[in-house]
């Protein structure tokens, strides 16, 4: 029996490998084409002499890349959700603005491959995904089923993970998400935004594939004319492939499309001065004045 006990352990970590790779592996909605180029859209036109809608509004405290104008965005929706709470869009825009409330909360950190950005999660970043998780639960109660709603929710999802035990407990749930909102919108840039970082940021062992992530990034960055964060990936996937001066030509066109994000900006400065790990590190306090950041 003692001779046979580690042969059972090795047997017992084989199968916990395997079934790993069947749930972080790459998937069915890993395999996702991504649609013809097409025409670049260009940006938003001015906001006619009306009031801005929520959603612009939205639009215009994440392009500020502020933390105090997301928050203002936030107390809006939330009230406006409480005063008509059978609303689903407005439930499923309240998810929205709390997924990008978070995104900004770890704006400055550093992404590297196959490393999740915290070992466990701050409270208020938590907060914000937990409730955005809520409200998008409330929105499907009411009926939508929309692709956005699906991607949101993906996204919302992804940053639980702090590790392979949450890995293993988020991705499947993830995955549907996503096949769910490909199911209706396969040629959504903001959905393709995603599946490249699915593919950039992978574990090398679990799907990590630069040269494909940058197809979804460029993709995304040619139709989505306001958002300057998928050249920012597709410069990391540049970067990736040693193809410095790409990396360095996608971060100018980040920084010309959004000033105010200041990761860019800060990552711009260092591929051009060839310092190491410039996607990695996390923005020092010196860089992000040097960067003007708020």
């Amino acid at each position: 029996m003692k001779r046979l006990l580690p042969v059972l352990c090795v047997a017992c970590l084989a199968a916990i490998g395997a079934t790993g790779w069947s749930m972080l592996g790459p998937g069915a909605v890993d395999r996702i084409a991504v649609p013809a180029a097409g025409p670049a859209s260009p940006p938003s036109a001015p906001a006619a002499a009306a009031p801005p809608s929520a959603a612009e509004r939205l639009h215009a405290a994440r392009r500020r890349c502020s933390l105090p104008a997301l928050d203002a965005v936030v107390t809006e929706l939330r009230a406006q959700t409480a005063a008509t709470a059978a609303d689903a869009a407005g439930w499923r825009l309240l998810a929205e603005a709390l997924l990008e409330r978070a995104q900004l909360r770890t704006q400055v950190r550093g992404v590297a491959v196959g490393q999740p950005m915290f070992a466990e999660l701050p409270a208020e970043l938590a907060r914000d995904l937990d409730d955005g998780l809520a409200a998008v639960a409330r929105a499907r109660a009411l009926g939508d089923t929309s692709a956005d709603l699906y991607r949101i929710e993906a996204c919302l999802m992804s940053q639980h993970i702090t590790g392979l035990a949450t890995a293993l407990r988020w991705n499947p749930r993830i995955e549907a998400a996503l096949a769910k909102a490909a199911e209706q919108a396969a040629d959504d840039p903001r959905l393709h935004t995603v599946l490249g970082l699915r593919k950039l940021l992978a574990p090398k062992l679990f799907g990590h594939d630069p040269e494909r992530a940058l197809e979804h990034f460029e993709f995304a960055a040619r139709r989505l004319a306001d958002d300057e964060r998928p050249a920012v990936f597709a410069a990391m996937a540049s970067y990736l492939q040693k193809k410095r001066q790409q990396a360095v030509a996608w971060l100018e066109q980040a920084v010309a499309r959004n000033p105010n994000n200041v990761f860019a900006r800060v990552v711009l400065r260092r591929v051009q001065r060839d310092e190491p790990e410039p996607f990695a590190r996390d923005v020092t306090a010196d860089e992000h004045a040097a960067a003007g950041g708020r």
